[in-house]
């Protein structure tokens, strides 16, 4: 990269909920209203939990909840509404249970690194994904589509956590090359069955394009939320 400035250098060591909300609230903001005429010209790359490589992120404490917030960051940024947003405290610890399936993408903008959209899976049980296939309905919060350790079973269960951007880079080279990326990195767990919780008509197309299927509808704060899933055969 061009410069040694690290990507986190402007995400802040915070603790409290209270200040952590408060740093997501004012950036949300700030990144809503940034205007982005030509989105293709912007320096963009993206960082994963892969180890000995040069976009890979360390494990270690400071660096893992720096890379939480700016996956919140990027999260609450493409969702306006309050209840598709994720909470830190939340994330964390999916994280703690398997974090090598997420991939951060960031922008270069004034010599600022700006989250700017996330990809993520991460392996479920095979009785989590009979529910989403099976019986969707059974769900009444994603809360409950909790995140297992990597498995060595033959056949390997995953659930879609997100595949997101925000607006002023949707349907940019960048957007593709986010799911592009997605792609390779899914491939690399070669799962036996996906599923997946989408909220929109955009989400709904990506989610298809790799081989999910609607099963019904989940309940999740109140809300409606179609459930979608695919398993390999043999």
């Amino acid at each position: 990269m061009p410069t040694t400035k690290s990507p986190f250098e402007d995400i802040p060591e915070l603790c409290a909920p209270e200040d952590i909300t408060a740093w997501l609230e004012e950036k949300v903001q700030c990144v809503q209203a940034l205007k982005i005429d030509t989105p293709d010209t912007v320096e963009t790359f993206s960082l994963t939990f892969k180890d000995d490589t040069p976009e890979g992120v360390s494990r270690d404490a400071k660096d893992l909840n720096k890379f939480t917030l700016a996956v919140v960051l990027a999260d609450w940024s493409c969702y306006a509404d309050q209840e598709n947003r994720e909470e830190y405290s939340y994330l964390k610890s999916v994280f703690a249970v398997c974090p090598r399936g997420f991939r951060l993408w960031l922008a270069r903008l004034d010599g600022t690194c700006l989250p700017i959209g996330y990809t993520g899976f991460h392996p479920i049980s095979k009785d989590t994904f009979a529910r989403i296939q099976n019986a969707p309905q059974s769900i009444t919060n994603r809360k409950q589509i909790t995140p297992e350790p990597e498995s060595h079973a033959a056949k390997k269960y995953y659930y879609i956590y997100n595949i997101g951007i925000i607006k002023q880079f949707q349907r940019s080279s960048v957007s593709k090359r986010l799911v592009q990326a997605f792609a390779k990195d899914l491939a690399s767990v070669n799962a036996y069955g996906l599923a997946a919780i989408v909220v929109s008509p955009d989400g709904q197309r990506v989610i298809e394009k790799f081989g999910l299927h609607q099963t019904g509808v989940i309940t999740h704060d109140g809300h409606s939320e179609m459930a979608f899933a695919s398993e390999s055969i043999g």
